[in-house]
């Protein structure tokens, strides 16, 4: 899996996408879900939250007979909010830990820091490794 099928998965997720849409108290054109970061023009208090996925270096595998057997990528995946809205920043965090499980991802590191350059926003951050298998797998 990739920072695109994570992407993918996002996007598909209704639920997260009409939750943000609520906290922002409106939907927006553009999108709410980014592979990297979003265009300078989009990243204003107005359109938070949104989110983005970002792959974390490394290449970390398991082997049998000389040849990848599983390989266990890791990705960051956070999203902006306005900082007061601490009830919804912890249902958000939790609908994407719930998507990232479900796919065979467990967070591994997870901290939530004021924007230094948006300081109304809150940075939420979870750092995600897969596990092998998924329960989204036929």
């Amino acid at each position: 899996m990739n920072e695109y099928d994570i992407f993918h998965n996002f996007n598909s997720d209704q639920e997260i996408k009409d939750y943000m849409d609520k906290i922002r108290g409106k939907s927006i054109k553009s999108p709410q879900i980014y592979v990297g970061t979003p265009e300078q023009s989009f990243i204003q208090n107005q359109n938070a939250p949104w989110i983005r996925i970002t792959a974390i270096p490394g290449d970390l595998a398991d082997y049998a007979d000389d040849k990848r057997f599983i390989e266990y990528p890791r990705y960051q995946i956070d999203f902006w909010i306005l900082r007061y809205k601490t009830k919804e920043l912890i249902k958000l965090e939790n609908m994407i830990y719930e998507n990232m499980s479900k796919n065979g991802y467990e967070r591994y590191y997870k901290n939530h820091t004021r924007d230094i350059d948006m300081t109304d926003l809150q940075m939420v951050q979870g750092n995600f490794e897969y596990q092998g298998f998924s329960s989204n797998k036929d």
